[in-house]
C-alpha cells in the first residue's frame, strides 16, 4: 500500500515535476518518465501471492527494473534494486534495516550510472539514506522515521539549485529529486492512514484506452501526450 500510494502522490504531481525538467535534457519528461517506472512496479505488486518486506521489495525492483523509463526510471530501478537487494527474506523490517536498504539502495544507483552528477536524484537519495543511517538505531517509529528523512530529502533538494549551474540559470530544483520527495511523501501519508486516489484519470494509461484504437494502444500502451491530442498519429509519432 505504502508504494502504490507513492506512485500515485508521484502522479498526480508528474506535470509539475515534468516542468522543473531542465537536466540533463531539457525535454520535460522526468516526472512521467518516473511515474510510468513506478506504474510498472506497482503491476508486479499486484501479481503477489504471498505479501512479506522481502516480496514486496523484490516486485518493486522487478516491476520498476522492466519498466523503467529514462534516465530518471533508470536510477530509479536501480535505487529499488538496491533496496531489495538488502530486504531479501525478509518478512518483517525495523528503521534500521530499512535505513541501511535506502543506502545499498544509493550505492547501487551511483554504480550503475557512468558519470554521477551531484545536484540530481542521486544527492537527494544519497543524504536522505545517510540521515536514515544516523537516526535509525535512535528513531524506532516509523511514522517519526520517515518524517524525518523526507524533511531531510526536501531540504537537499532546496540545495540541488545551487549545486547545478543549469539549474541555477532556470530557478529550479532537480526534477528527479522532486520526484523522489513525492515518492516518500507517498509513503508517510500511507503511515498515518490516507489512502491516495489519482487525480481523476491517469492520462497515461485511461484515456490512451478511449482516444487511441485498441491496435495501437496495446503496441504502445504508455502513450505522450502527441499521440493522445493526435488520436490519429503514427506510431512513429510517439
Amino acid at each position: 500500500k505504502m508504494f502504490v500510494n507513492a506512485a500515485n502522490t508521484l502522479d498526480n504531481n508528474r506535470e509539475a515535476i515534468d516542468s522543473l525538467n531542465v537536466f540533463p535534457v531539457p525535454d520535460g519528461d522526468t516526472g512521467t518518465n518516473m511515474s510510468l517506472t513506478m506504474f510498472s512496479a506497482v503491476e508486479e505488486l499486484n501479481r503477489l501471492k504471498e505479501v512479506t518486506v522481502g516480496s514486496v521489495a523484490e516486485a518493486v525492483a522487478s516491476g520498476s527494473l522492466m519498466g523503467a523509463r529514462g534516465n530518471s526510471g533508470v536510477i530509479l530501478s536501480q535505487l529499488f534494486r538496491g533496496f531489495a537487494a538488502k530486504l531479501k527474506n525478509l518478512r518483517n523490517v525495523d528503521t534500521v534495516q530499512f535505513a541501511h536498504a535506502l543506502a545499498e539502495g544509493v550505492d547501487t544507483a551511483y554504480k550503475a550510472v557512468m558519470k554521477p552528477t551531484e545536484g540530481t536524484i542521486l544527492t537527494v537519495a544519497r543524504e536522505t539514506a545517510e540521515k536514515a543511517v544516523r537516526i535509525s538505531s535512535e528513531v524506532k517509529d516509523f511514522n517519526k522515521f520517515i518524517e524525518e528523512i523526507l524533511l531531510q530529502s526536501t531540504s537537499t533538494l532546496e540545495k540541488t539549485s545551487q549545486m547545478l549551474k543549469v539549474l541555477a540559470q532556470a530557478g529550479v530544483v532537480d526534477a528527479g529529486g522532486k520526484g523522489f520527495v513525492y515518492i516518500l511523501l507517498g509513503l508517510l501519508k500511507t503511515l498515518k492512514g490516507e489512502d491516495i486516489k489519482l487525480n481523476g484519470k491517469n492520462r497515461l494509461t485511461a484515456v490512451a484506452t478511449e482516444e487511441l484504437d485498441e491496435e495501437l494502444y496495446l503496441e504502445y500502451p504508455y502513450c505522450t501526450e502527441f499521440i493522445i491530442k493526435n488520436p490519429k498519429g503514427t506510431p512513429e509519432q510517439l
